[in-house]
């Protein structure tokens, strides 16, 4: 006598298959979660990492301004990669009597030739800003070098105003000089 089986097959295995399926997607779609959770914190510790250097800097160029007396304060030399984008640090300190009301102008010294220098790309805020007497501050400017190579001279100038507008030109308050490296 011969047994037959009435149920058809493919059915059973197809629904194997749909259940290994659903299995195989919840696992990786927890596997995604827990993946972008992990960088979202690493991120998140980087970040404050970035905040706490940032602060620490600040802090570092304010002392140095206050126990040196300068007026400002721009790295003598910066090296780049040809393409690298980075923030450096400009120091303004008030040593004066009264509010020093100031804009930040940023530029190259040329010399003789242009080549490269309009390649930068520079970035920084050029609204009036104030600073009470014996009062300092950071500001950041940030910097795209460009993809050829070379020497550059950066000039900082602090301009001073007579108000707070900043209608009227006073003095440049101060200014330095700082050397671009692309490499």
């Amino acid at each position: 006598m011969k047994i037959f089986n009435t149920g058809k097959p493919g059915k059973r295995a197809s629904l194997n298959l749909s259940i290994n399926a659903i299995v195989i997607v919840v696992l990786a779609m927890t596997l995604l979660g827990l993946g972008l959770g992990f960088i979202k914190s690493q991120i998140g510790e980087i970040s404050g990492t970035t905040t706490e250097v940032q602060e620490q800097v600040r802090e570092q160029i304010i002392g140095q301004l206050s126990t040196t007396g300068e007026k400002i304060y721009f790295p003598r030399e910066q090296i780049f990669s040809k393409g690298e984008r980075e923030t450096i640090a400009l120091g303004v300190q008030n040593t004066g009597g009264k509010t020093l009301y100031f804009k930040i102008n940023v530029s190259f010294d040329e010399g003789n030739s242009d080549e490269g220098y309009d390649k930068f790309d520079l970035r920084w805020q050029k609204e009036c800003k104030a600073l009470s007497p014996a009062e300092a501050q950071t500001y950041g400017i940030n910097i795209n070098a460009p993809n050829i190579p070379g020497t550059y001279a950066l000039e900082a100038k602090v301009i001073g105003y007579n108000g707070s507008d900043c209608g009227e030109i006073e003095s440049i308050y101060a200014s330095k000089l700082s050397f671009i490296t692309v490499g």
